[in-house]
């Protein structure tokens, strides 16, 4: 399954109220339509720059770990409905020694597709093995430098050599399971958007399948404070237009924030000017599960599941009510930055 030609056909659908329409259908069907982000583990063995984990204070409460007793009750729960897992969403799942169950969990309840984000420098061939075999449909791995000095600058507590050693064991374990694909996300500021010019560079000789380059944004007090777009407007031409065009060239889907997208960053502006039913679809499809918070507040992962929950909360009827309500609903009174589909693919 191609969730990157899904998102593309999600997109391609203009009218709020046809994708209601549609979440509302596969709802009462009982077919798959939910984006499943689990954090496995509410830590990381590192401190990047431009993320929360750098800020002392906030690292102080992001803690936390799911027992396999909790994670079974996770995948009863929440898998049977899920067209995507991704592992690791805010945190580094590879401290979790549950990583390859958790696949073949996923994948047991018929999960299409499987994706574990990290930052790489405890990813054992080993380790990657048993998630490939496990069924694991797409790596992917934080990349904020392509040099030595700027990698290890951002990526506080991380080794150029050993994320060197893990594009090795990456390449190897592929040899054995070319299906599994890689994608590298990108985290762009004006201090290292330059560095893309490299990146053919330190992906000569491996294959790559998704680029995501994600403009740096104010999410705590990181050790990171410029986030000025202006620089990466300025070198939009010269390094961003050739690097996406490479990769439509070379068959890689590339996930790129636009002119508009920047320019309403640096003004302090939201991505788009969304509709009450466009964030309603997005709080619906989306799950993010974390130790301590489990999709809702009110969700109890001892006693509910997502069928039985959304019935007591006649999801279905709210659905469909909003679906058909004519006219435009209220906009949502919202002062936030970042948007869940804020790129362009292409």
């Amino acid at each position: 399954m191609n969730v990157y030609r899904l998102l593309r056909l999600f997109r391609g659908v203009n009218s709020p109220r046809l994708r209601m329409l549609g979440i509302w259908a596969l709802h009462v069907m009982n077919r798959r339509y939910l984006g499943v982000f689990l954090d496995p583990v509410l830590m990381c063995n590192l401190q990047c720059r431009m993320c929360y984990f750098s800020d002392k204070e906030r690292r102080k409460t992001l803690h936390g770990m799911f027992s396999v007793e909790e994670l079974s009750l996770v995948a009863k729960a929440f898998f049977p409905h899920a067209l995507k897992l991704q592992i690791g969403c805010g945190a580094e799942p590879t401290l979790s020694p549950h990583l390859p169950r958790i696949v073949k969990d996923g994948k047991a309840m018929g999960v299409p597709y499987i994706s574990v984000t990290t930052n790489g420098q405890l990813l054992s061939e080993a380790l990657l093995r048993d998630m490939a075999r496990a069924g694991l449909d797409e790596l992917t791995i934080s990349l904020h430098g392509t040099t030595r000095d700027v990698y290890e600058y951002f990526m506080q507590g991380a080794s150029w050599d050993k994320f060197q050693a893990m594009l090795e064991a990456i390449r190897r374990v592929r040899n054995d399971f070319p299906s599994m694909k890689l994608r590298v996300n990108y985290t762009l500021n004006g201090d290292n958007v330059d560095g893309l010019k490299l990146f053919w560079e330190v992906f000569s000789d491996i294959r790559v399948d998704v680029l995501q380059l994600r403009p740096v944004q104010e999410i705590g007090n990181t050790q990171y404070t410029d986030f000025s777009m202006v620089p990466i407007m300025e070198q939009y031409d010269d390094v961003l237009v050739p690097l996406a065009e490479a990769c439509r060239k070379r068959g890689i889907t590339c996930l790129i924030p636009s002119r508009e997208n920047l320019m309403a960053l640096e003004q302090g502006r939201v991505y788009s000017d969304k509709s009450e039913r466009e964030r309603i679809v997005e709080d619906v499809v989306y799950c993010n599960i974390t130790p301590g918070h489990v999709w809702r507040s009110d969700f109890d992962l001892k006693r509910d599941t997502f069928r039985s929950y959304n019935k007591r909360s006649r999801l279905a009827s709210r659905l469909l009510r909003l679906a058909l309500t004519p006219g435009t609903l209220r906009p949502t009174d919202r002062n936030e930055r970042t948007e869940r589909l804020n790129y362009e693919v292409r």
